[in-house]
């Protein structure tokens, strides 16, 4: 057994739990991606939606591996407002022909290795991208240079008999013209082992819907909150490999505080296990509540901080007063009709204000007309530590 002062949890951006519970609909997408592939059948592209600290990222990653250990050509990137999509497409790219090796992958994608290998700066992505024609004086349309690399590296693939998969985060960022040159090239390469798996904020699938037709045909799934057993799993399953365990009064005190939000169970698991003196090391440990209680309250300092301060950081002005008076509503959802009274606005008046903290990820539409904010628990910091912010 390995032993040693460490905590298998960790609360990081994008860090993969010790356990990935509760994921399984969306593993099970990603092996049924790998299995057409492998049979040489068509497969859809995946799309990924939910809040920030649910785990999009930890299993666009866990994805990556996946294709990887197939021998599949395949990269990951998080776009970016200030980068050019065909930069982001080439980092894939660039990622993709260093894993390749000396295979029949990479023979197969050998131009792929040439085009990497000619630009004037090695393994750079912006140089990547003009050599293939995405980007530079000498490239066609965006949507031609991209239809044309989708097609070519598809066809590679299938000559390898292999896959080639852009595993995309944080899509919500690419402009519109992009959203659509990506559906496009998906489109114009169907039938082609080339797919993109890709993750965003709530409104990706909106963006998605605007930027191109050919969004109706893809794989969405939502990844939302945990349901219960998948908490406990999560909090027991690390600690249960190391041979320490909870006491029943202590798991429910963590289940209940996690609010089955993914960010929370790794933050105050990790808080309990370093005020249980990291037991990684004795086995047999029971961790108890007085030590739950603790983590708690310390993964709350980190909250208040952290996430929240940071959060609201990012809101302007007027956006702060709309946060404010959504806030005084209550924990529950509210509808903006209730924010709009309190600030003496009308609705419409107020729609710019409200996609602007949903386009930050600040809040989110749980259902038409009502909003609720996007991390448990920032209403309350807001009626208290953060009126004062």
């Amino acid at each position: 057994m390995t032993t040693g002062t460490f905590n298998p949890y960790c609360a990081g951006a994008g860090t993969r739990p010790g356990v990935l519970a509760g994921r399984g609909r969306q593993l099970t997408m990603i092996d049924r991606l790998v299995a057409q592939f492998s049979g040489r059948r068509p497969a859809e592209n995946i799309v990924w939606t939910g809040l920030r600290g649910m785990g999009k990222t930890a299993l666009l990653k866990e994805a990556l591996d996946r294709f990887r250990d197939a021998g599949w050509c395949a990269g990951y990137t998080e776009a970016r407002r200030t980068a050019a999509f065909g930069e982001t497409i080439s980092s894939v790219l660039v990622q993709a022909e260093a894993h390749l090796g000396e295979g029949r992958t990479a023979r197969a994608l050998s131009w792929l290795t040439k085009m990497v290998a000619e630009s004037d700066r090695p393994r750079a992505a912006p140089d990547v991208a003009d050599r293939l024609g995405i980007t530079g004086p000498g490239a066609a349309t965006p949507g031609a240079a991209l239809d044309a690399l989708f097609v070519r590296l598809g066809e590679s693939a299938a000559d390898a008999g292999v896959g080639a998969v852009f595993v995309l985060d944080e899509l919500q960022l690419v402009r519109r013209q992009d959203l659509a040159a990506l559906l496009h090239a998906s489109q114009a390469a169907e039938g082609l082992p080339v797919a993109f798996v890709a993750a965003g904020l709530p409104d990706l699938a909106v963006r998605l819907s605007t930027a191109g037709t050919y969004s109706e045909r893809l794989y969405y799934d939502r990844v939302d909150w945990l349901g219960e057993p998948d908490v406990v799993e999560a909090i027991t399953g690390p600690a249960a490999e190391l041979g320490v365990s909870y006491a029943p009064d202590a798991l429910a005190r963590l289940v209940d505080a996690s609010c089955s939000y993914p960010f929370f169970v790794q933050l105050f698991a990790e808080e309990t296990w370093w005020q249980a003196g990291a037991p990684s090391d004795r086995p047999g440990t029971t961790v108890g509540l007085g030590e739950v209680v603790l983590g708690i309250a310390a993964g709350e300092r980190r909250l208040a901080q952290g996430i929240y301060r940071t959060r609201l950081e990012k809101a302007s002005p007027l956006e702060r007063q709309f946060l404010a008076a959504m806030a005084a509503a209550g924990d529950a959802r509210v509808a903006v009709g209730e924010i709009a009274r309190a600030l003496g606005r009308s609705v419409q008046a107020l729609s710019p204000i409200r996609d602007r903290l949903i386009g930050k990820g600040l809040v989110y539409a749980p259902s038409h007309g009502r909003l609720d904010f996007a991390v448990p628990g920032f209403g309350a910091w807001l009626r208290g530590e953060g009126a004062d912010a």
